[in-house]
């Protein structure tokens, strides 16, 4: 094609020789689900600049600054063609692939020579390269990773959700052993922050996970291990955002088949079977089976009003499929399916408005038989023993809009609800749930007609939010004015069958009951629990922000965030408010000024709301009820025990006694929420077009935290060297800041009257908080062309994590706890040796991920993950029967069995497990029926190899305490308790009509 302009051609050729791309202020770059562009002329190369999409019918002129330079904002996710002009003649055309919440840089190359007059197109992270990682984007100082749909559809990612893309990167930790998330700048998956379109879906019940959509309806998936800008959210944590599907002019439609096979030695082999230390099963799965699983997805997308209004539809099906679990004397057969319908509305209203809306729906149930088995370990089933019936509803609703109201004004708006309607098993009231515990083995197990522990009534969890922000460009400023507004609500009640919990035992050695009781022999204990609330929290938060061109090249980052947590307990009452400000720095630097080397930085301080979750946990009405009983005889149907004569008093643990407690009652007059620092380094090079390098250092320090401790005799040691003589020295659990002066209010006179004081953290006696944690990561990656058809990431990871918390969960011991209500402050005398290698302290690791397009239509893929053997920590009792933590039932390392009595060994250094490693591989095949059908077939297979390496080991010295203060070792101490996941498979198929 000639240019009908010989002279500005030329001069455009010349100047694109001389001088590349040159940088300008950024668009806003907090999570969005639309994108820009940027890029510049040389002075006199071009007097305008259009970007158009023709697939939306969008078209936007762009101005051009002083300098040459020209952006836009706003865009929705698409191909973008940018068309130069000197007066009326196009005189260079380039084509972009504009991203979510990403701005593309358009890179400036010379025309070649053909003629004299030629036509300079450039095509960057076109069609033909979709798998491709972006551009570097030299505006934000923030780092973050994208993944197009394509490429995870390329890759063998079975699950293909927010946490397996995320472990695509070498410095993200696979959890297995507690929660099956993931840990994204060493804190704990708790967290971790989940958005869909700018809405957060996090879990925050529990804080772990999300509310999520099919990975059919998600486009783009953006993952930031940390140090985000203000506008983003506080958490201490890492963020997983992804963006919907949208329509075009362009009609498509399609047909997705996922198919997992049954249960088989070749493709989906059972897991093994783990024995206890004296050679009985502790885990027992080997006959454990699953049938074949099937889901249906059908989707269309289109035009509904052409250039303005367009449509993404998705169907999903799951049809029903069964497991069979075994264990020692039961079998359960679960059968589960489920229903989801998605709706993505895009209205384009001009050029300069645009406006986003997703609506969803979710049906799934779970429902399970129970049978009992006619011997021991075996699948000779016997009588029917119970049944449940577990559905749940999950309903999603998302507005986004975007405005550029003048060429320096964006307004973007952000509204959403979730909700979900969960209704767990309820079994009987009226039978009581019986176990034996035989001394010997240290083994409990079930005898009685009941097998649930626990009947739910059902729980009703939902969220609504807002945010809204203003970007005002002035002069070489960019500012942002924010604010957002979260409120969660969960009601939720669970309790022991209402008969109770009674435990058989047979005691050979005399043991000391939390009543105060000494017995041995034989007796039964009795338990009743029972929690329930209506738990409410709202977060609510302003940020500024200011992007500054500090000079050619340099933008520097300065944002302020504000945010106010706000906690109810289970009567919707006040509870706790948490104000906290946050500042963030940032630079990033554009060495050579075209893209093809940044330096950057970030500087910050990040907190995290407390959950519903949370306050549930501290201020639900709870009753817990323990008593103990000898017995003359055994219901032989129920198996209850008969001629019941107590042993003692009733014991109801402090603060259970069904009444929901006042703040401060449950928490320090003082307490102040959590937060860390965090620095970030890195730099990110260009090679070649294909080519991209990266080196990232983290650093992370936590420095507050808010946890329990029971340790009332804390107050009460230091109320009586205060003068109040006669207030008790006795069990009391409340929420403080560990290692921080301790503000309580109490009736300390005994008159009725509360009094405030506060205990200095010195005299309290626990440490403060430690999680260091230290990365060094080395990326290259390889992007997808037409000439080179391949793509291959590469990513090493060196890591130090060390001190005595990893944040909002306990990792430690495999069992995750409550949020704020861990156990590991529980008693000074716990806390000792806490302070060591964390979980999360995994030297060295590896991941690589690739795939290869043949011509012929054939994919091949795979990805290899290894890493280094994660630290092993030791948990047993205090060997003294009058120890606080002994008698509360809580853990400390006292584990070290050369030392008599038992000593402490430190925290992380009972050993390692071995290297992990492990092959994934795909295998695709893409195939084009006529000029409008594509059919694609897609093999993915994770642990390729079925290698079932050891990932953890029993954690537990001790079992009990004797009364004469010797240890009852455990049995179990060391053994294998969990091994590699067996080789899985999964076959997908699509269909798709353009």
């Amino acid at each position: 094609m000639k240019t009908s302009s010989p002279t500005g051609a030329a001069v455009l050729r010349r100047s694109l020789l001389a001088l590349g791309l040159l940088s300008c202020m950024a668009a806003l770059h907090a999570q969005s689900i639309t994108g820009g562009l940027y890029g510049s002329v040389p002075a006199g190369g071009a007097t305008a600049v259009t970007v158009s999409n023709e697939q939306t019918g969008f078209k936007r002129e762009l101005q051009l600054d002083a300098q040459g330079h020209y952006k836009t904002s706003g865009l929705n996710p698409g191909l973008y063609t940018v068309t130069l002009r000197l007066g009326e003649a196009v005189i260079a055309v380039r084509q972009v692939s504009v991203k979510p919440n990403s701005d593309t840089p358009v890179l400036a190359v010379a025309a070649e020579n053909q003629g004299g007059d030629a036509l300079a197109t450039v095509t960057v992270a076109g069609h033909s390269a979709q798998t491709m990682v972006l551009p570097i984007d030299v505006n934000t100082p923030e780092l973050s990773s994208h993944y197009s749909r394509e490429l995870i559809n390329a890759l063998p990612l079975i699950s293909g959700n927010a946490e397996s893309i995320a472990r695509l990167r070498s410095n993200v930790r696979y959890d297995q052993n507690t929660t099956g998330l993931v840990q994204l700048g060493g804190a704990s998956p708790a967290e971790n922050r989940y958005y869909l379109n700018e809405f957060d879906t996090t879990n925050d019940r529990t804080l772990l996970g999300a509310n999520r959509l099919p990975r059919e309806a998600i486009q783009e998936t953006e993952v930031m291990a940390g140090s985000f800008g203000a506008s983003w959210t506080n958490a201490t944590g890492g963020i997983m955002a992804q963006t919907v599907r949208q329509g075009s002019n362009k009609f498509e439609a399609g047909y997705s088949l996922y198919y997992t096979p049954p249960t088989s030695a070749a493709l989906m082999p059972p897991e093994k079977d783990i024995r206890d230390g004296q050679g009985d099963y502790y885990r027992y799965s080997s006959n454990n089976r699953s049938e074949a699983s099937v889901t249906n997805y059908l989707w269309a997308s289109g035009a509904l009003i052409k250039d303005k209004l367009f449509a993404f539809v998705l169907l999903g099906d799951k049809l029903p499929s069964r497991s069979f679990n075994f264990s020692q004397n039961r079998e359960s057969i679960a059968k589960s399916q489920s229903k989801n319908a998605l709706v993505n509305l895009t209205w384009n209203i001009n050029d300069d408005h645009t406006l986003n809306l997703i609506g969803s729906r979710a049906w799934s149930s779970t429902s399970s038989e129970t049978y009992r088995l006619l011997s021991d370990y075996s699948t000779k089933v016997g009588a029917f023993s119970s049944s449940s019936y577990a559905p749940v509803t999950e309903r999603m609703l998302i507005a986004n809009y975007h405005g550029n109201l003048s060429n320096n004004v964006e307004l973007r708006l952000m509204g959403g609800f979730l909700g979900q309607l969960n209704d767990r098993a309820h079994g009987a009231e009226d039978v009581p749930y019986v176990d034996s515990y035989n001394s010997q083995t240290q083994k409990t197990v079930n005898i009685g007609a009941q097998d649930r522990t626990v009947n739910f009534r059902p729980d009703d969890y939902w969220r609504r939010g807002y945010k809204g922000d203003l970007s005002w460009t002035v002069g070489s400023h960019k500012l942002v004015f924010g604010a957002e507004y979260y409120q969660h609500f969960l009601g939720q009640d669970w309790h022991t069958p209402q008969a109770g919990w009674y435990t058989y035992y047979d005691r050979p050695n005399t043991v000391q009951l939390p009543n105060g009781e000494q017995v041995s022999g034989k007796y039964v204990g009795f338990y009743y629990n029972r929690e329930f609330g209506r738990m409410v929290s709202i977060n609510k938060a302003a940020y500024l922000e200011d992007y500054w061109k500090v000079g050619q090249g340099v933008t520097a980052y300065g944002g302020l965030r504000f945010d106010k947590f706000i906690n109810k307990d289970a009567l919707e009452r006040p509870l706790f408010a948490f104000p906290t400000t946050s500042p963030r720095l940032g630079l990033a630097w554009d060495v050579h000024g075209d893209s093809s080397l940044k330096v950057g930085a970030n500087l910050g301080r990040y907190s995290l709301a407390m959950p519903p979750n949370f306050s549930f946990g501290v201020a639900e009405s709870h009753l817990e009820q323990r008593k103990w009983y000898r017995y003359t005889g055994i219901d032989p149907a129920t198996k209850a025990p008969l001629g019941l004569s107590q042993i003692g008093a009733t014991y109801t643990a402090p603060g259970h006694d069904g009444v929901p407690p006042q703040a401060y009652q449950v928490a320090t007059d003082n307490l102040k929420a959590p937060y860390q620092n965090e620095l970030q380094l890195y730099m990110q090079k260009a090679f070649n077009r294909n080519w991209v390098g990266q080196v990232d250092f983290g650093y992370a320090d936590l420095k507050r935290v808010i946890n329990s401790t029971c340790y009332g005799q804390g107050i009460g040691k230091y109320a009586q060297s205060q003068g109040y003589k006669n207030y008790p020295v006795d069990y009391e659990c409340f929420e403080l800041n560990p290692g921080e002066d301790v503000t309580v209010t109490r009736d300390f006179r005994g008159d009725g009257k509360l009094v405030t004081l506060t205990i200095p953290a010195s005299e309290f006696g626990l440490p403060k908080p430690k999680h260091k944690y230290i990365h060094l990561t080395f990326d290259a990656s390889h992007s997808r062309s037409a000439s080179e058809p391949w793509y291959l990431n590469t990513s090493y990871t060196w890591t130090r994590s060390f001190g005595n918390d990893n944040g909002f969960l306990n990792l430690e011991n495999r069992n995750a706890g409550y949020i704020g209500q861990t156990g590991i402050y529980d008693f000074p005398e716990t806390t000792r040796g806490a302070s060591g290698n964390l979980t999360n302290d995994i030297r060295h690791a590896i991941t690589i991920s690739g795939a290869y397009y043949y011509q012929s239509g054939l994919r091949t893929s795979g990805v290899l993950s290894v890493h280094s053997g994660e630290p092993l920590s030791c948990f047993g009792l205090k060997p003294d029967v009058d120890s606080l933590s002994y008698n509360w039932g809580s853990w400390g390392h006292y584990c070290d069995s050369t030392t008599n009595p038992v000593g402490i060994k430190t925290a992380g250094t009972s050993g390692r497990l071995p290297w992990f490693w492990q092959f994934d591989l795909g295998v695709g095949y893409d195939t084009s029926v006529g000029a409008h059908n594509k059919l694609s077939l897609d093999l993915s297979i994770q642990n390729l190899f079925n290698r079932r390496g050891i990932t953890d080991r029993y954690n537990t010295y001790s079992a009990d305490v004797n009364a004469d203060n010797t240890i009852v070792p455990d049995v179990n101490w060391g053994i294998p308790s969990q091994y590699q996941a067996p080789r899985r498979a999964s076959l997908v198929l699509r269909y798709n009509y353009r």
